[in-house]
């Protein structure tokens, strides 16, 4: 039996939504299509895909650990977060992964998280670590699990500056307005430029918010250049499918060959641990794969549904879920748009020859 992640929310909620339903219509509220998908590949996660992605990365260490996510330190000053939905309950107060970066000036916070509760987490660590709340907050998309949390920066008198693109904070706020969420509307919001970016001055180091697209039409990662550290957002998801309902997906390939060329340099991705040169590679080879098996569907006129009624992962990204058919339908759709778009674009142009 087919059916996607919004078909079987309520049956799957953890107990601690059943049992609060305040708790439960707040998490509907502020899941967005990332949430979403997330609460989904938390339920159809096996034991041992569970265990592999809530582990300790290699030997850094771990500053702060709840049951919803860790703290580990990556360099002097800089720290990520890296969210564990998938536990056994399955805790969503962050459910993405963030950091924190401290200069001598000011400290920035990286994403928003699900909720409030996980911003002022966040928030309290990086006093605790620096001696500083988090001057500025920069999230690197749109969708909830990024942004929904932000008002929990703004606690016992805190307003830090918040950092989007246009784009990012005009869909966010469409999004909480949909959810009736509509006194979640951005403070202090300073624009990122979607073409050039924004370099940060924390004091003693400067930080590089990136324009990219590819997850969505309006990424950006949070760079480091010495050391030589990358927040990539949901532009890399570390051992599972990644979330294909907004990608731009030959946009998201390039992104991901930009990164594997980045030499002596950790990245954070939006999902999963902390990844290594093998975990990159792995993610651009599953890119590919996908790329090939949906243009190979969409050339022989295979509906949306044909084509992923037996769909099975190859055996080398087999043991990286037990996932929703949805998401293959998800990237399906992904490419037929954008080769519709590009058929659209050549069909015009000959036209005015």
């Amino acid at each position: 039996m087919l059916f996607g992640v919004n078909s079987f929310f309520y049956w799957y909620i953890p107990k601690s939504y059943k049992a609060d339903p305040m708790n439960r219509r707040n998490f509907l509220k502020c899941s967005s299509s990332c949430g979403a998908f997330m609460f989904g590949l938390s339920q159809f996660a096996p034991i041992a895909f569970r265990s592999m992605l809530t582990g300790v990365s290699q030997d850094r260490e771990i500053v702060a650990t709840e049951k919803w996510g860790r703290i580990e330190k990556i360099e002097e000053g800089a720290w990520a977060v890296i969210s564990t939905p998938f536990s056994k309950d399955g805790d969503f107060t962050t459910v993405c992964n963030g950091g924190i970066i401290a200069g001598d000036k000011g400290v920035l916070a990286i994403e928003s998280f699900m909720t409030p509760k996980g911003a002022t987490w966040l928030a309290k660590a990086a006093n605790e670590m620096t001696g500083r709340w988090p001057t500025d907050v920069v999230s690197t998309h749109f969708h909830g699990d990024h942004t929904a949390g932000h008002s929990g920066y703004f606690v016992d008198g805190h307003a830090p500056n918040i950092w989007l693109t246009d784009a990012t904070a005009k869909a966010a706020e469409a999004s909480f307005e949909q959810r009736g969420m509509q006194d979640n509307a951005f403070k202090n919001l300073n624009k990122v430029d979607a073409k050039n970016g924004y370099e940060l001055d924390l004091g003693n180091r400067k930080v590089n918010i990136k324009p990219h697209s590819g997850h969505t039409s309006s990424d950006v990662t949070i760079e480091l250049v010495d050391p030589k550290v990358i927040w990539t957002g949901d532009l890399f998801f570390n051992r599972m499918f990644p979330n294909y309902g907004d990608a731009i997906p030959s946009k998201l390939s390039t992104y991901v060959e930009e990164i594997k060329q980045a030499k002596e340099t950790t990245v954070i991705p939006g999902h999963g641990p902390v990844a290594d040169t093998d975990a990159i590679n792995k993610y651009s080879d599953f890119l590919a794969w996908i790329e090939a098996w949906s243009k190979d569907s969409i050339q022989k006129k295979e509906s949306i549904d044909d084509a992923t009624a037996d769909f099975k992962l190859p055996k080398e990204f087999a043991d990286w879920i037990v996932w929703s058919p949805d998401n293959a339908k998800k990237a399906w759709s992904a490419w037929n748009r954008e080769l519709n778009a590009e058929k659209k674009k050549k069909a015009a142009s000959d036209a005015a020859k």
